[in-house]
């Protein structure tokens, strides 16, 4: 099972992910976990992968909030 690195940053009011392997997969949401199942969905329907495997990768200011 391959496994795809995910990037989460925040902007103004959403999350952002994107796949650092594939640029095309990218999405947001109002929660860190609505995130990550919608990027989740996006590997799934773009790349045709079932039950992908995540690496989470926080921004800087993430990461400091916590």
């Amino acid at each position: 099972m391959q496994t795809f690195t995910i990037e989460i940053e925040k902007d103004e009011n959403f999350y952002v992910a994107q796949c650092i392997e594939y640029s095309n997969c990218f999405t947001q949401g109002k929660t860190i976990e609505e995130t990550i199942h919608n990027i989740k969905e996006v590997i799934e329907l773009i790349l045709n992968v079932k039950h992908p495997k995540l690496k989470i990768v926080l921004k800087d200011e993430l990461v400091n909030a916590l």
